[in-house]
């Protein structure tokens, strides 16, 4: 009874909140630096801030609810061209507050007077080369075209966030689970409806550290047993519309109507050999500083595989300024079940298991463009989602089933994606109970099967 009494005076908080941020506002387009004949230098400036409130994280037991305000991204874009083929992209990502962890629904110990509380890091740098419709270069740090969710603007997601189960392994940081290393050419051919990507990329990097937040311990990987590169092939087929011209490099998670209407089905695949070792485990027992290390107790390797099918549809119904948008997705990455044998801590959380280890799941979402305006340009979207994830093993937990389902609305000021401001709950249901990763649960070693997160959000790009 207490957590449903917080619970719902945390929504007539959020909702408070939202009418004081549900107002217009003007936005405006960055900078643009002309040089030369034909070279341009265009900046835009992104923010993405949170507030939302978790059900549990605080009180003596960590089943009090919590608030958290975070600065969820922050960007600096700078794109370049020399002329109108060979050109370049950058940029930076920063936040603040980081305890909230955005990877999963727990908290780590907060940073509060720390300066990682806002470090910036690089996360694009890349060569462009626009050669011709049919090929496209990009060379640098760069996504990964792997799934179509991966592939959507962070900036233009349907729901608040794009899903957290799509990302590819070898890495926690967006520079490796979202981004790598490598060459990605693109193209398109009938006339745009025929899209392709295929990519080199760096794929397992070596040894790798685990930063584990929820316990302050830094864990280490077992060492990648032959290095090779990772593979990736993506298509995809626009029935109506085009929904991507010959330069555009992604997707957005709703167009809101401005593409006309849109139904695209994608598939994709991803290869690594030898990308982990099967058999490996810490080098020394818990609460000895070996217990942090990986020793790998044989030659028997596994290879990376991954595949992905979607479809994305956005059409009118009534045909009055309404805009229906449908999404979903299935994903499936396969390490050959080495979870079961491969037991160092950083190898089950970073490589074979985790977050972005083996699992198998899809999702679906939907979103609605009302048939009326607020404030002359203002679009209301209601949006809901359902997400379901087996994974090989996540936080700790062999064999582990996710299910997600949130709703809520967005609404655009401006009519466009410049801005907009969002409203979601959510609900997360774990069929095996679990420490969720935050750091008072793993040191009282309590266990919860679900959890509930109420989010206020904006976005903006000047």
């Amino acid at each position: 009874m207490k957590r449903t009494r917080d619970k719902l005076r945390a929504i007539c908080v959020c909702l408070v909140l939202a009418t004081g941020f549900l107002l217009p506002a003007l936005a405006a387009a960055g900078p643009l630096i002309e040089f030369g004949d034909e070279g341009y230098l265009q900046m835009d400036v992104k923010l993405q801030g949170i507030a939302d409130y978790a059900d549990f994280g605080s009180g003596r037991y960590g089943d009090k609810g919590r608030w958290d305000l975070n600065l969820r991204r922050t960007r600096i874009s700078l794109t370049g061209f020399l002329n109108d083929t060979w050109g370049a992209k950058f940029q930076t990502c920063g936040g603040s507050s980081v305890d909230r962890q955005f990877g999963g629904p727990g908290f780590s110990i907060a940073n509060t007077n720390d300066k990682a509380n806002s470090r910036i890091r690089v996360v694009d740098a890349y060569l462009i080369g626009l050669l011709a419709d049919w090929l496209n270069l990009k060379i640098g740090m760069t996504k990964i075209p792997l799934t179509r969710a991966n592939l959507d603007e962070c900036f233009a997601p349907l729901t608040t966030e794009r899903s957290r189960y799509v990302y590819t392994p070898f890495g926690v940081d967006a520079t490796k689970s979202s981004r790598d290393m490598g060459i990605v050419v693109s193209g398109n051919f009938f006339e745009d409806h025929l899209k392709y990507w295929a990519a080199v990329m760096e794929g397992r990097d070596g040894t790798a550290k685990f930063p584990n937040p929820f316990v302050d311990q830094t864990f280490y990987t077992s060492p990648e047993p032959e290095s090779n590169l990772e593979y990736v092939l993506r298509l995809h087929y626009s029935a109506l519309d085009p929904e991507n011209g010959p330069t555009s490099m992604g997707y957005e998670g709703t167009y809101l109507g401005k593409k006309g209407k849109i139904f695209t089905i994608g598939v994709a695949g991803a290869y690594e050999a030898d990308a982990a070792f099967k058999d490996t485990a810490p080098a020394a027992a818990p609460g000895n500083p070996g217990f942090l290390q990986a020793q790998v107790l044989d030659d028997k390797t596994v290879d990376y595989w991954a595949f992905t099918a979607d479809a994305f549809l956005e059409i009118p119904i009534v045909g009055n300024g309404d805009w229906l948008t449908l999404t979903g997705m299935y994903l499936n990455v396969d390490l050959d079940d080495a979870y079961k044998t491969a037991r160092a801590v950083a190898d089950l959380n970073t490589i074979v298991g985790g977050l972005v280890g083996q699992r198998e799941g899809w999702y679906v979402k939907a979103g609605y463009v009302l048939p009326f305006r607020v404030f002359e340009d203002g679009i209301i979207q209601p949006f809901g989602r359902y997400e379901r994830f087996d994974y090989a093993n996540l936080y700790g937990v062999d064999d582990q089933t996710v299910e997600e389902w949130g709703g809520g609305f967005n609404y655009f000021p401006l009519g466009d994606l410049n801005l907009r401001f969002s409203v979601e709950y959510q609900h997360m249901e774990y069929d095996k109970p679990t420490k969720f990763g935050d750091y008072l649960s793993q040191t009282t070693n309590r266990t919860f099967t679900d959890a509930d997160i109420l989010t206020l959000e904006f976005m903006v790009t000047i």
